[in-house]
């Protein structure tokens, strides 16, 4: 019994301190569970902001390469117009000729149609007398505009 007491001494506290750790041992899991259940759910949020954050980034992205883009179909259509803004002379220029060679047209339609129709059997000099002196001078005199010095030959070949 004795040897039972003096073991009873050295166990006895040793497994009150085994209950007192054990309790605490318990206390402490279940603090541990608690922290990983915030910790998932903290997680989950950092998670979601992530998808959000890369979602926004895509959206971010695409929007730039569409900047890109409509900036690079300006700089071409700036391009486009500038060349064409080059032109603009040369097609100022020729709608200008194009209008005098309209109002001339008939006066000259005219000259050639009385060429075909009368000059035919003359030899050239009476034809080129016929043309200009008779025909022309007749256009001329009932305000018809013509082509001054037109040749016949290259306005009926064209």
């Amino acid at each position: 019994m004795s040897d039972y007491h003096k073991q009873s001494k050295i166990v006895k506290p040793k497994l009150h301190m085994l209950e007192v750790k054990t309790i605490a041992l318990e206390e402490a899991q279940a603090k541990l569970a608690e922290a990983k259940g915030q910790l998932d759910e903290v997680n989950a949020v950092k998670a979601e902001l992530r998808a959000r954050y890369d979602g926004e980034v895509a959206k971010k992205q695409e929007l730039a390469d569409a900047a890109a883009k409509t900036r690079k179909k300006m700089d071409q259509a700036n391009r486009l117009i500038n060349s064409l803004q080059d032109n603009k002379g040369r097609w100022m220029i020729s709608r200008d000729q194009f209008q005098a060679t309209k109002m001339q047209l008939v006066g000259d339609v005219a000259k050639a149609c009385a060429f075909v129709s009368y000059c035919g059997p003359f030899n050239s000099h009476f034809r080129a007398k016929l043309t200009n002196d008779y025909f022309g001078e007749d256009l001329i005199a009932r305000g018809i505009p013509l082509t001054e010095g037109l040749e016949m030959t290259n306005f009926l070949v064209d």
